[in-house]
Order: C-alpha cells, then sequence, then structure tokens
C-alpha cells in the first residue's frame, strides 16, 4: 500500500471518533513528535503516535523508532485479505490497531534498538504475542489521567 502511512493515521482517528473520544490531527510544523491529539473524560489532552505496518512485507518483524515524545502508540497493522494481490485494495476488516501507553510500548521494546510489531512462524507472518492484549483498547486514551 503506498499511503499506509496516512492510511493508519486516518483510521485511528476515525476509530477514535467512532469511540466518542474527542480527536484531531497534529500541527505538523510544531507537533513532529505525534501524529494525533485526542481529550480524555478527564479533559487532558494526549498525544498519539501512530505506526502504520502491513502485516507480510519485506521487513522481517516491521520494526519501528519509538523513542519520540507521545503519551500513546497507536500500531495499526494491515493484514492482506484472500484473493488481494500485493498492491490490492485493503478493506476496513484488514486494519487491526494495538493501543498502547508509552512506557507500555518502551516495555515491550525492551534492548532492542527498534520496536518490532511482527514475527514469522512456520512461514506465516503473525502479530507478536506481546502485542495482542492490546488490541482495541481504546478506553485507555478516553481514561487517561495521568
Amino acid at each position: 500500500m503506498k499511503y499506509s502511512g496516512k492510511y493508519g493515521e486516518y483510521r485511528v482517528l476515525a476509530c477514535l471518533l467512532e469511540e466518542d473520544i474527542e480527536a484531531y490531527p497534529a500541527i505538523r510544523h510544531n507537533q513532529c513528535d505525534y501524529d494525533l491529539t485526542a481529550i480524555t473524560n478527564a479533559g487532558k489532552v494526549v498525544r498519539i503516535q501512530v505506526k502504520t505496518s502491513e502485516l507480510a512485507n519485506a521487513a522481517t518483524n516491521n520494526p519501528f523508532n519509538i523513542d519520540r515524545h507521545y503519551d500513546f502508540l497507536v500500531a495499526v497493522i494491515i493484514e492482506p485479505q484472500a484473493g488481494a494481490g500485493p498492491d490490492g485494495p485493503v478493506t476496513a476488516s484488514s486494519a487491526r490497531f494495538f493501543v498502547l501507553s508509552r512506557d507500555e510500548a518502551l516495555a515491550i521494546k525492551g534492548d532492542c534498538k527498534l520496536l518490532g510489531l511482527s514475527q514469522q512462524r512456520n512461514k506465516v507472518f503473525q502479530v507478536k504475542d506481546a502485542l495482542l492484549p492490546f488490541e482495541d483498547q481504546w478506553s485507555k486514551i478516553r481514561e487517561f489521567e495521568a
């Protein structure tokens, strides 16, 4: 997918709005460490970094640098659909969302330079097990108070 980064950002923005979380795109010239802002139930502005990757691509584990200033990381993983070619259309149902606080993302990354999102088992690409508990955890953003 040619514009997977923008696709991921707008899909996350749509998901936040669908979850009744007020959200906006970040202003690039003075908010370069994150992609979106959201307003919590407590009225706090939170910064959201979005990282998007296609599950079965040439990268070994879809690694990203996550050492930036933000409150939440949302990893968007696009899974190929049956019958879709490598450049074929991606449907809304093919995207999965993993919502992590910055501390949770850094803990999963550990001592590695980059955060890997996927792994290959028996020649099949899949989301890393460490990310699975964070799937669709939008309430973490809504209820964030720190």
